[in-house]
This record gives structure tokens, C-alpha cells and sequence, in this order.
């Protein structure tokens, strides 16, 4: 018997901080604004409607209504209407140039310095580098740490007592 899930998909958003912290905005303009980021993902704009927000948040569509407008107010997104249509019904959002420019600099400094962080972890650099693995062993079959031979001593008595008075605490 085969069993039919949904399927929850994963969407990967570079969100910048200052929308977050931006407290002009309610907390459903921000969750709209993710949303909308998410849609315009692949091409750069959506044309969700009023009524699609308002049946995703559970909302009234002038709530929602007020939310576009104040995205809009505040230079997040730009709202084009299409005139041919009657009451606007044709309407295309798109992410304003700054909050577009804010994220591709984002996206950039992170995969720059994702780069740059991982590049001493690279195998083709470790002889480059000098970067070798911190335990390896020897010729003799002997535990390296950081290129050190670790040698094995017998506890000494103080080291003894302190351990049995440990394990009969338990």
C-alpha cells in the first residue's frame, strides 16, 4: 500500500536583517514581505492577488490591502497595475531596486566568505597550506596529535583515588 504525502517544500531566502528589525512594519507585513520575496524568487515578481494573501494568513483583505499598501509606502516593493483591466484586478508585485540590491549584496558577501572561510579545508590546499590532519599515526602504528607522539602512562595513585572517589559518588 502506498501512502501519498504532501510534500512540504523547502524555499532558501536570503532575508536581510534591517526588514526584520524594521518597526514600522507589523509582523504580518514582514511574514507578507517573506512571502512575496518567495514568490518573486525565480522571476522577480509575482502577481499574487488580495484574496490569495488573505485566504494564506487568515486575514481580512483589507488588512491585507493595508499591508501591500505599506510595503509599498516604505519602498519594499513596487505595485504595477495593468489599466486595461477593471478595478486594477491585473496588478504585478515586484521587489524595489534597493531591497534587491540588499540581497544580491548579501548573497555575494556570503558566498565570498563561505569561500574564503572553507578554502584551508580544501584537500588540494592542505600541502599548499600545511594544513594536515590532527591525528594520524606514525611509522610504528603510534597515535600522532597535532604531529606529537602521545604516549601512554600508568595512572599515578593520587590520579587512582581521585577516580574511585568519583565513580563512588554514583
Amino acid at each position: 500500500m502506498k501512502l501519498e504525502r504532501d510534500i512540504e517544500t523547502f524555499i532558501n531566502l536570503v532575508i536581510p536583517t534591517s526588514l526584520l528589525g524594521d518597526n514600522r512594519l507589523t509582523f504580518l507585513e514582514r511574514l507578507l514581505l517573506i512571502n512575496i520575496l518567495s514568490l518573486c524568487k525565480k522571476k522577480g515578481y509575482c502577481w499574487a492577488t488580495n484574496e490569495y494573501f488573505k485566504n494564506l494568513f487568515s486575514v481580512s483583505k483589507q488588512t491585507i490591502s493595508k499591508s501591500v499598501s505599506s510595503l509599498s509606502k516604505y519602498g519594499y516593493i513596487v505595485l504595477e497595475y495593468d489599466k486595461k483591466e477593471k478595478n486594477n484586478s491585473k496588478r504585478v508585485i515586484r521587489l524595489s531596486e534597493v531591497l534587491k540590491n540588499q540581497i544580491l549584496g548579501i548573497k555575494n558577501n556570503l558566498n565570498t566568505s563561505i569561500q574564503e572561510n572553507f578554502k584551508q579545508y580544501n584537500k588540494n590546499n592542505i600541502k599548499r597550506n600545511n594544513i594536515g590532519p590532527i591525528i594520524s599515526k606514525d611509522v610504528d602504528g603510534v597515535e600522532l596529535w597535532n604531529g606529537k607522539r602521545v604516549e601512554s602512562e600508568p595512572m599515578s595513585e593520587d590520579e587512582k583515588k581521585y577516580l574511585e572517589s568519583l565513580l563512588s559518588s554514583f
